[in-house]
């Protein structure tokens, strides 16, 4: 622990920290206020204090009327009473003095009252002026006749006391607090005649502790919480004890005590619990208890009293409920035991991040523990045509013509006023105006997530919004972003000299002729000088949160915050510290205005400025180690833990891929904020020997990815032959730290892989790649995107049913859905390499679509939703005068992904080997076709099984179809360490196959596809080029991908999920999660193979599972190995957690809200996930060392 906080922590009363389990309360009233009691009784409390010390098992804490404190201190102790004056569920009988006396039982508490009552009964006019309570009916500390723990919430460890519960500043005050009591009497007719549901209901948690997400907003803990100005959750030190009643299970009572350094804090809380109707409380526990006695109390501090204060950590005590722990030394799973082992620098990892990024830390964490309570929703913005008043100065108040120019101007209001300014009532409401005085990286991103939604300030017509509904379903919230920035050109230049530069080309005659290109010009300029508003704006904020401040180093880190904010307004950054600000801020405009982007290879942008200050003698790595935690809070510090409290801000058009607007599975990406950072890798150099670029920042970000439990931004790590040790090590340790971070990306592999992609690419090009929201790589900065996805599994299905799917086959659709030509039926099919051949002309009309698809919506975002922001950033478009929607970005990549390897390559192994094989087939293909229609024997339809037959006889035939799919699931599963080599050479066959087609279509266009690469050229002119990236990518739509499917020869269900990526099948969904244990080297052969490693340009990410207790040097020996490309593959992710602790998360969220999964293309937190993601995630299979 640091200074300030060993200081304020050590001042305070040992006892208040202290866990209570038994106890006694004395409330005394004082015969006089004169000196001489207050001498008398502070000796007594110094005796009794001196007493109590002799044995740490018990301890005090001694609290005084406010009022009769400041008497005695000489200072004014002001507090609020209206609420609890009000009389009605609350008293408030005041009192002079509270002690508070904590022991291990009620016999040790009697002694203690023993042994201080003489001393206390000359200042009192008779005994009914000490009123004890003995407290305390069982060692666990239930309550409400042993149902509920209580207290479990409360922050135990030493950031989050300084926070909320200790007062801050210098002795005497320093490590004093507030206290508040009140004797509550039960109602136990009433509680004893309600169920057990409607009382946890009443409180909002089970019985062992487990919050109920989607308990009624009258709950107790929904009531009893409270938020700041920040829409941070303030807490309070609850240590209440129950008192009193005969029967061992049925307490008296409850004498509720707690405490906290802001005692207008209470007056909120049961504000909150009385609601606008006293008589009639909000909070349904009002309804079984009553307060009868107590009040608000002033508890100095041990210095001021000069009484024992805290000693040691072992004064400190975190509640049980909380300590769950991995057998690894670097996994968390929940916030509490976080907080409480980072603080006590019991972290094993052995660099527990600074007092100050804790201190964010744990205000982050409050931020998310409210969601468990409340999610206020982002409300709809005004259309551009009402915000006329905040346009530029110099722009008339008229609505252009031009849609780029209106798009400026709606982002200009955007980050000018709307969304940042401290005057706006939707920034403010919203959290985007957030700050602490500890903050060396300001600003705030909106809860904007590719699964939600988002919400931007319209600007089309009525007319032009039904036209483009009509043409392509698109909008005003159809921007993509998705892509990589050049953020490079931001630092390089600066807002000012870009801005000037657009507003000299937009004047330029030979632009002027040309309409679109002086509109584009204009709508750059004006969304980049929202950008400088935007961080005006924010240097009125950071000025407020000085003058708020306290501390005196809160107020140098604003002054420094502010003079950075200033110089980058119009100027290049000076420090690492600016460059770092500058960053952040620009990508939160770029999410502000609904463009949500990665920020690309940071490391390489930043090293240079970190470097010259180490030079310059301005900064150590300790100091860039919190700017890089900072600004890590500052991405993640927006995260949705319930997802009961989900709200869906998605249009018809919202985030459009591809050119068209539509419906994707939303549910999986409810924390997808495409906030992607890449680091390491090659430099972007042409020499024919590649040269190593990992360097210090890129340790900084694995050290933050390692230290800091948040779901954005997802890390990736570009690692190379001969990368040092060092950064691999760091890599190791962080992936065991949950959560998937980094990514690891194989540049040997995908550098050449983006070179082969198109004429243009240059080895310089291809080596300067990062991860776009998601996974896929891209030339960084330069490059726009469309994708569609290619799904093998349904062309086999065709295969197999004459060009139909058959996941809808019966009564309506008969054999199904008629999708491309009809193939032959299955009894003409003589031989596997028949089916093969089929199989492949099935695949060939879907590659076809999936590219006709993309180039017939090509440009389609033109002219609709324009992104001047964001292609002023973007290499190419400020060159060409065009806009990224326009074609202007340098390079155009357009990508088949496709989805379901692993499970087609299996369910061909299985026909093979089932229909085939003469040593192993069961059944003809027919056979085998009428089973998979109904559903291995478990969906037995019409006219496949007429119903007239009655359910013995279907039944029976289904026997035989389920035996025959216990056959399916016992043979060898590819991409799983299999020897079978004739599945490997299958899946080698076939992703070959895949590869080829999806390129040659393209360089080789079928005359369906011809006449539209032709019509894009003559728009866009001779040298524009695709970009051709293959790639696998199911992303989070493994389980919206698998509806569509029929039951597949590999024993998979009808309609159940399919394999995550290029990942192995994971164990069926309609079975017990039993994950098998793979080896992970003999798992990876499969993914040795060029067509996956170079032909899959996009990336063929294989997600993994393995156990926490994978051993650290053997993971550093598989990551070594990995980046000397002798472990096949070219992208991997590895999820670090046991099978049995994402079940326990399924069953309490709340006690592992910080275990995190890869999911898809970014980490998500397990318990937000909808079930059946969860349920996938536990059926993966797991991979190990040996």
């Amino acid at each position: 622990m640091e200074g300030e906080l060993t200081q304020t922590l050590k001042s305070a009363q040992r006892g208040l920290l202290m866990r209570p389990i038994f106890g006694q309360i004395l409330t005394i009233t004082l015969k006089q206020h004169d000196d001489q009691i207050k001498q008398a009784l502070i000796q007594a409390i110094k005796k009794l204090d001196s007493e109590i010390a002799k044995k740490d098992d018990r301890a005090l804490v001694v609290a005084f009327a406010p009022a009769l404190w400041g008497q005695w201190s000489g200072r004014s102790i002001n507090i609020s009473t209206k609420v609890l004056d009000g009389g009605v569920n609350f008293q408030n009988t005041g009192g002079d003095v509270l002690i508070y006396i904590k022991s291990p039982d009620h016999a040790t508490a009697n002694e203690l009252v023993a042994f201080i009552l003489p001393s206390l009964e000359p200042l009192v006019d008779d005994s009914r002026s000490i009123k004890a309570l003995p407290l305390g009916k069982r060692p666990d500390g239930r309550i409400f006749g042993g149902r509920y723990v209580d207290h479990i919430s409360n922050p135990n460890d030493p950031i989050s006391l300084i926070e909320d519960i200790l007062i801050p500043g210098a002795d005497p005050i320093r490590g004093g607090t507030f206290g508040f009591t009140q004797r509550f009497v039960f109602d136990w007719g009433d509680i004893a005649a309600e169920s057990g549901d409607t009382l946890n209901s009443v409180i909002g948690r089970r019985p062992d502790g487990e919050i109920i997400p989607e308990h009624a907003t009258n709950s107790h803990i929904h009531r009893a919480h409270m938020l700041d100005e920040d829409h941070d959750q303030r807490k309070v030190l609850r240590q209440a004890l129950p008192y009193g009643g005969e029967a061992a299970s049925r307490e008296e009572g409850l004498m509720f005590v707690a405490f906290c350094n802001d005692q207008g804090r209470f007056e909120t809380i049961l504000q909150n619990m009385v609601g606008d109707r006293p008589e009639r409380p909000a909070d349904r526990i009002m309804d079984y208890i009553q307060g009868v006695e107590g009040s608000y109390w002033y508890v100095p501090s041990a210095v001021e009293l000069n009484i024992s204060g805290v000693k040691s950590q072992r004064d400190m005590y975190e509640d049980p409920h909380w300590i769950i722990r991995s057998p690894n030394k670097y996994l968390f799973f929940n916030s509490h035991d976080y907080m409480h082992q980072m603080s006590e620098e019991n972290y094993e990892g052995g660099d527990p991040p600074s007092q100050r990024i804790l201190s964010l830390m744990s205000r982050t964490l409050s931020h998310w523990q409210d969601g468990w309570m409340t999610r206020s929703n982002f409300p709809r913005l005004k259309h551009l045509k009402e915000l006329k008043d905040f346009f530029p100065a110099s722009q008339t108040k008229t609505i252009p013509k031009s849609i780029h120019e209106r798009k400026g101007l709606a982002n200009y209001v955007t980050l000018a006023y709307l969304l940042s300014s401290p005057d706006s009532d939707v920034a403010r409401d919203n959290g985007l105006t957030r700050i602490s005085a500890k903050e060396l990286i300001v600003g705030a991103i909106p809860d904007f997530t590719l699964g939600r939604g988002k919400e931007v300030v319209p600007y089309l017509d009525d007319e032009e919004t039904m036209s483009a509904w009509l043409r392509c379903q698109l909008n005003e919230w159809s921007a993509m972003g998705h892509i990589v920035p050049n953020l490079q050109t931001l630092v390089d230049h600066g807002l000012a000299a870009m801005i000037a530069d657009f507003d000299k080309r937009a004047k330029d005659p030979k632009n002027q002729k040309d309409a679109n290109k002086t509109s584009f010009f204009i709508a750059a300029r004006d969304s980049f000088k929202g950008v400088q508003e935007y961080l005006k704006n924010w240097v009125k904020i950071a000025t407020q949160a000085r003058n708020r401040a306290t501390e005196m180093d809160d107020k140098k880190t604003m002054d420094g915050v502010i003079r950075g904010l200033n110089n980058i307004v119009n100027n290049v950054p000076s420090s690492f510290q600016e460059a770092v600000q500058l960053i952040f801020s620009f990508h939160c405009c770029l999410h502000l205005v609904g463009e949500l982007t990665s920020f690309g290879r940071i490391d390489q942008i930043l090293w240079p400025f970190l470097e010259r200050d180490i030079q310059k003698g301005t900064i150590d790595n300790n100091r860039a180690q919190e700017i890089v935690d900072n600004f890590w809070i500052k991405v993640g510090e927006n995260a949705f833990v319930d997802r009961s409290l989900i709200y869906d801000y998605r249009s018809y058009g919202t985030t459009s891929v591809n050119g068209m607007g539509g419906n994707f599975p939303q549910g999986g990406g409810i924390n997808q904020w495409v906030q992607q950072i890449t680091v390491g890798g090659y430099l972007a150099t042409d020499s024919e020997t590649p040269e190593g670029g990992a360097n210090p920042v890129t340790l900084l970000c694995l050290k933050a990815a390692r230290r800091l439990p948040v779901s954005a931004p997802s890390l990736s790590l570009r690692v190379y032959k001969g990368i040092p040790d060092n950064y691999l090590k760091e890599a190791a340790k962080s992936i065991l730290a949950g959560g998937a971070h980094p990514v690891l990306y194989n540049d040997d592999k995908l550098c050449e892989g983006l070179f082969q992609s198109g004429k243009t690419v240059t080895r310089a090009w291809s080596r300067d790649y990062a991860a776009d929201g998601c996974y896929e790589p891209m030339m960084t900065g330069a490059s726009e995107f469309t994708f569609g996805n290619v799904a093998p599994m349904l062309a086999l299905e065709q295969a197999l049913n004459q060009g139909s799917t058959y996941g809808a086959a019966g009564s309506v659709h008969l054999r199904g859905l008629k999708q491309t030509f009809r193939s032959p039926p299955t009894h003409e099919i003589k031989d596997f390499s028949q089916l093969q051949d089929i199989f492949l002309g099935q695949l060939r009309w879907l590659v076809i679509q999936t590219y006709h698809f993309l180039l017939s919506s090509y440009g389609n975002l033109e002219g609709i939703c324009p992104s001047p922001l964001l292609s002023g950033v973007l290499d190419g478009c400020v060159e060409s005068g065009r806009d990224l929607t326009s074609g202007g970005a340098k390079f155009h990549i357009i990508a088949p992904l496709c989805i379901g390897i692993a499970n087609t390559i299996d369910s061909l192994y299985a026909i093979k080997k089932l229909c085939f094989d003469p040593e192993t087939a069961r059944a003809t293909l027919p056979e085998l076709v009428k089973c998979l229609i109904c559903d291995w024997g478990f969906d037995m339809i019409e006219p496949y099984q007429n119903s007239s037959l009655g359910p013995a006889n279907a039944a029976e035939r289904g026997v035989r179809y389920k035996e025959l799919r216990e056959v399916a699931l016992g043979l060898p599963k590819w991409a799983s360490g299999s020897d079978d080599k004739e599945l490997k050479d299958l899946g080698t066959w076939f992703i070959n196959k895949m590869v080829d087609m999806c390129v040659d279509t393209m360089r080789k266009p079928a005359p369906a596809l011809r006449d539209l690469l032709d019509g894009i050229q003559k728009k866009y002119g001779p040298d524009f080029e695709f970009v051709v990236q293959p790639g696998i990518g199911t992303f989070e739509g493994y389980i919206g991908d698998g509806l569509d499917c029929g039951a597949s020869a590999d024993g998979r269900r009808k309609g159940t999920p399919i394999a995550s990526d290029m990942s192995p099948v994971p164990a069926p969904a309609d079975l017990p999660a039993a994950p098998v244990h793979r080896n992970i080297y003999r798992a990876m052969e499969s993914y040795a193979d060029k067509a996956i490693e170079i032909g899959l340009s996009n990336a063929a990410p294989v997600d993994m599972n393995i156990p926490e207790n994978f051993p650290l040097e053997k993971l550093e020996e598989f990551l070594a190995d990995y980046a000397e490309g002798k472990v096949g593959g070219n992208m991997i992710s590895l999820t670090c957690a046991d099978l049995e602790t994402y079940q326990k998360a399924s069953e309490d969220p709340e006690k592992y809200n910080l275990l995190r999964v890869r999911m898809g293309g970014w980490t998500e937190f397990y318990p937000t996930m909808f079930p059946g993601y969860q349920e996938h995630q536990q059926r993966r299979q797991y991979f190990v060392h040996e």
